[in-house]
């Protein structure tokens, strides 16, 4: 499943093996980003590229687990790869996984939309304090001469 959005929102890659949950997350998040689907760990890897900004992946997956998922495509992208693990397990069993937030399951749109924002948001963050005016400490004070 991709989404209609724009080719300028942010992509993200939705990665569970209950496809029902995986497609209603797509059109939920497709409202707002570019979402592909993947319901299985090779799946993932195979749908992963440059372009993807925010994976939302499930930890207990058949096959390749989530846990593989996530140690190969934090060898495979850049540093600025944001990771959200979906588990029904309590969040002291992931403390120690790199992943950048965990949602426990049954997740709902709201933590989803929330999820998804703080990520994309921490990108775009990035984005402007890279390019702002090295004299200015706040870029929000910036202005125009």
């Amino acid at each position: 499943m991709k989404s209609d959005s724009t080719h300028d929102d942010p992509t993200l890659l939705i990665v569970d093996d209950e496809e029902a949950l995986a497609d209603s997350i797509a059109l939920w998040l497709g409202e707002r980003y570019d979402v592909r689907v993947s319901y299985s760990g090779r799946e993932a890897l195979s749908a992963f590229d440059d372009a993807v900004d925010v994976v939302f992946l499930d930890r207990n997956l058949p096959g390749l687990s989530g846990d593989d998922v996530l140690d190969e495509l934090r060898r495979q992208s850049a540093d600025d790869l944001r990771v959200v693990l979906m588990t029904a397990t309590p969040e002291s069993d992931v403390s120690d996984l790199p992943a950048d937030d965990v949602l426990t399951k049954p997740v709902t749109k709201s933590d989803l939309f929330e999820a998804a924002a703080r990520h994309t948001v921490r990108e775009m963050e990035a984005t402007v304090s890279d390019t702002a005016d090295p004299g200015v400490d706040d870029p929000a004070e910036a202005t125009l001469d």
